[in-house]
């Protein structure tokens, strides 16, 4: 994977040539390798409610993938679904409308729950308004699966969960105080959202009151107020028909007017299907003609496999009533023998059974509630915070007892679950809270002048080389119990005061960092491990400008060579930098870089957003510049969130750019040359951190590179000029410190080497003219000695 060595994607090449036979094999083997087995005991989907599809659906699917028959359409009305794939729909439908006691219903195979809901929410809206522009609301459980949210989004309705009450669940009082506050904003319209069966407790809501009361109040603001009850009973579907027959969760009860089921879920059919059912006249609120082929259709997607209605016909006919009634009650026999493995690892926990489907539910008596990530991982478990019988809210995972759940997986979990109750108690020690507990590192106060430094590897897993050592494991540092320690140092032949910095004074260069502090300058740097995974070098000076949240930054490598210099212009965490390097100039613009820990976690990632790059290449002689390359990864024009959500994140490092450019150039090339010559106008546009969304440009003249950037519309402006030679003028004038054996330094001489870089590094340093431009001037020859 090309974005472990950079830390974000871009596209690949799409392939010339056919792989051979042998390699095509060998690809997918590996592919097939990396995917669990049903039974594999170690590595158990208990988090999830997925199971091994029936023997008869994949091999039904898979003899009518050839055919590639198309369902487009519905096939369940009269005379519909005469013959092939589409018959087996439609006989599939009516049996499952059978199933739900409908007396007469229509529907269609769909991908999946999702798509059923976006469908189910969109007959509700439109039969709920009496014209486009009706306020619609929708009220739903908080517990509700996120894919009515996502409904709510795309279809434009006012999305209104009610907090969970003490039992978990969506009463029908909750629903009529949440009905008569949408009607007092505005509502003309309400949708009401219940589910049979919830993904993370697999309780279900009282579907018939609700229906009862929901109906009364229909009749009661006839002609002002429209409802609509939709159930998504994506999970219960399968399940309490034949556990709980009596339940009525369904189309017994008259207000119910759509509902979703799953068959991919416990319904043995292989992702991905689903099912959307309606009572009948419904669907002709969603029906479309094609004004180009004629065709009708009451579906979203259009064209659908007939693959999986055939395969759901399989199923549905080749088991019948008995056969799941059969298999539903070993699916509770599972689910008590799974409770009892939890409660046998963690007697103290609260466990919750669901009455009528294979789902245990447990909050565990362990710090803050939590299991072990390692152990979260390997069974896929997914806590939420809900309801705690003392009234506040308490971490529980769900756990699901499935088909293919075996007595030996039972087994292994409660085995695994025991020694990380064992060992989370052990590891737990009282620790006063602080500002480490932070989600974002930039929120925390800066012990060090670099940002990477924020955060630390714990003690014990700083080496590379060591086995299980994880690249992605950080803390916050002061969480390690180990505050990096000042001590004066003493005045500098500058007559500066100088401060020494580091985790362990003792051993200067042996933890981390070792740094040296003035009034003018911050230096670090870093051990032996640092130096492995330091992503700019191993040592570092940071100069603060006059200009509050602006500074240069100063790398070496660990054999002493100029690496680079960084000049940054903005804020704390959003900047506009330039880099030179002896090769290269590197400008970017609305660099955005923060920390962020990672959810169920200690560990920490960094993001960088940056909205343009532009790198110049700089060759010796007078080659005219050319551009190399320009990529387009995003339209500056339109928002979009500058980082991922924290539960997205999963590595370190993760980029993003808007966009990137390349150009080649010779320094003594004579004639004028400016990036916006290259077919981009006045300038590429660019969020740029000093004047926001702008026409940026970059300009080389006499000897001098230039960064200027214009808002739009115009208004703040802002520019740069520094030497087109900078880096190679750095690396000739400044010092070298070989610390690629940091133990073997001294703290004198780091303060020396400190010294004599600010002595060179000073004079060049940005400043501001009158004009509001920024310069900097070329170092002056390296001193004597």
């Amino acid at each position: 994977m090309g974005d472990l060595d950079n830390g974000w994607t871009v596209s690949d090449a799409f392939p010339e040539h056919p792989l051979t036979a042998d390699e095509l094999e060998t690809r997918l083997s590996a592919a097939r390798a990396e995917t669990t087995p049903w039974d594999d005991p170690g590595q158990t989907r208990l988090g999830f409610a997925m199971a091994a599809p029936a023997p008869s659906a994949v091999r039904v699917w898979s003899d009518f993938l050839a055919a590639n028959t198309n369902n487009v359409g519905v096939h369940t009305g009269f005379g519909a679904g005469a013959a092939g794939t589409r018959r087996l729909e439609r006989e599939a439908l009516l049996s499952l409308a059978g199933l739900y006691h409908a007396d007469s219903a229509e529907g269609h195979v769909t991908s999946g729950a999702t798509e059923a809901v976006i469908q189910g929410l969109r007959i509700g809206r439109n039969a709920t308004r009496d014209s486009p522009h009706a306020r619609v609301a929708v009220i739903t459980g908080e517990f509700a699966h996120h894919s009515v949210a996502k409904a709510a989004e795309i279809l434009g309705l006012d999305y209104r969960p009610v907090p969970a009450d003490q039992a978990w669940t969506l009463s029908a009082e909750a629903v009529e105080r949440a009905a008569d506050e949408a009607v007092r904003d505005g509502a003309t319209g309400i949708v009401v959202v219940a589910t049979a069966g919830y993904y993370n407790s697999g309780l279900c809501d009282p579907i018939a009151e609700m229906s009862l009361r929901i109906r009364e109040r229909a009749a009661r603001d006839a002609g002002r107020v429209r409802y609509f009850f939709y159930v998504d009973a994506a999970h219960g579907g399968f399940v309490f028909p034949f556990t709980a027959p009596d339940l009525a969760f369904d189309f017994r009860n008259p207000g119910v007017h759509a509902m979703a089921v799953d068959p991919h879920k416990s319904g043995l059919l292989p992702y991905s299907c689903g099912v959307l059912l309606a009572r009948r006249g419904l669907l002709q609120h969603v029906t479309a003609v094609s004004p180009v082929t004629g065709v009708v259709d009451d579906t979203l997607i259009g064209s659908r496999p007939g693959a999986a209605a055939a395969a759901l016909w399989a199923v549905l006919f080749g088991h019948g009533r008995s056969r799941f009634t059969e298999l539903a009650h070993t699916w509770l026999a599972k689910r008590d023998a799974l409770a009892e493995a939890i409660r046998s690892a963690d007697p103290r926990c609260v466990l919750r059974v669901a009455p009528h489907a294979p789902v245990v539910t447990a909050s565990f008596d362990v710090p803050q509630g939590r299991l072990p990530q390692e152990l979260a991982q390997r069974y896929r478990l997914v806590p939420i915070l809900a309801p705690a019988a003392d009234g506040g809210r308490r971490l529980h995972y769900h756990f699901y007892a499935g088909q293919s759940l075996t007595p030996a997986q039972i087994a292994g979990f409660g085995e695994a679950l025991a020694r990380a109750v064992t060992e989370v108690r052990a590891e737990a020690a009282p620790r006063r809270p602080s500002a480490d507990d932070s989600d974002a590192a930039r929120d925390l106060l800066p012990p060090t002048a670099c940002f990477r430094h924020f955060a630390a590897h714990p003690p014990g897993r700083r080496d590379p080389d060591a086995p299980g050592y994880s690249f992605h494991t950080f803390t916050t540092r002061r969480s390690t119990g180990e505050e990096l320690r000042h001590r004066p140092w003493g005045v500098a032949p500058s007559g500066r005061q100088v401060t020494l910095f580091a985790p362990d004074l003792a051993r200067p260069f042996a933890n981390e960092l070792f740094g040296v502090h003035t009034d003018v300058y911050t230096a670090e740097i870093l051990d032996r491990h640092q130096q492995k995974l330091s992503l700019v070098g191993a040592v570092h000076f940071c100069f603060p400008l006059a200009e509050p949240g602006c500074q240069a930054l100063l790398n070496f490598e660990s054999t002493g060579a100029f690496r680079s210099v960084e000049y940054k212009f903005g804020g704390r965490s959003e900047f506009d930098e330039i880099q030179c390097f002896t090769d290269r100039t590197v400008v970017k613009f609305g660099k955005n870089a923060t920390g962020v820990r990672r959810p169920h976690s200690d560990a920490y990632s960094f993001s960088v957003d940056t909205s343009l790059e532009c790198v110049v290449l700089w060759q010796n002689g007078d080659a005219a510049p050319r551009l190399t390359s320009h990529r387009h990864y995003s339209d500056v024009l339109l928002p979009r969130r500058r980082h991922l959500n924290r539960e997205q994140y999963s590595r370190f490092p993760n980029r993003f750019f808007d966009g990137e450019l390349e150009l080649r150039a010779g320094r003594g090339h004579s004639r004028p040359w400016r990036l916006s010559q290259f077919g981009s106008g006045d300038g590429v546009l660019a969020r740029s951190a000093l004047t926001g969304l702008s026409a940026v440009d970059v300009e080389a003249r006499d000897g001098q590179l230039s960064v200027s950037g214009r808002s739009l519309p115009a208004g703040r402006s802002f520019a740069l000029s520094l030497p087109v030679d900078l880096g190679c003028r750095l690396s000739e004038a400044l010092p070298a410190l070989d610390v690629s054996r940091p133990e073997e330094l001294t703290t004198d001489a780091a303060v020396q080497f400190a010294e004599a870089v600010y002595t060179v590094m000073g004079p060049s340093l940005p400043v501001r003219d009158a004009q509001d431009m920024w310069h900097v001037s070329a170092p002056p020859a390296r001193p004597a000695g």
